[in-house]
């Protein structure tokens, strides 16, 4: 198994963990980071590109945001070959969404709840297995 594949499972059920144990925040960073790194992981195993050539792509790209980038790239991917283009555009959105809910979790001098960090769980489980659905994983 790869090993950034492995992170992210672990990624998620960290989160869980960490919801359980009332670590809001750290559990919004652990759902984003469990669906970025699937992302990555996707990218080479399903792409062929590998994590250097992604690295020098993201250098060469305008914003030389991997975040963005990796995000960008997936879910265009998604779009075009989706039998659903509505339900893959929804899941582009949810994506970015669970994006700025872990910078402000992890930057912005606010409180993150119960709530809003189940919210972040269950949008990163719902990403995950439409993209387990999507790839075959």
């Amino acid at each position: 198994m790869s090993k950034l594949k492995e992170k992210s499972d672990f990624n998620l059920k960290s989160a869980k963990l960490l919801i359980d144990k009332n670590y809001f925040s750290s559990s919004v960073h652990c759902s984003y980071y469990s669906c970025f790194q699937l992302l990555k992981y996707i990218m080479k195993y399903f792409n062929g590109v590998s994590y250097s050539q992604l690295t020098i792509d993201i250098r060469q790209s305008p914003k030389k945001n991997s975040h963005g980038y990796v995000i960008q790239y997936i879910t265009d991917q998604l779009i075009d070959f989706s039998n659903d283009k509505s339900e893959a555009l929804k899941i582009r959105h949810k994506i970015k969404d669970l994006k700025l809910f872990r910078e402000e979790s992890d930057y912005d001098d606010l409180e993150i709840k119960y709530q809003k960090s189940i919210s972040a769980y269950n949008s990163a489980e719902e990403i995950r297995q439409y993209l387990v659905k999507n790839y075959n994983l």
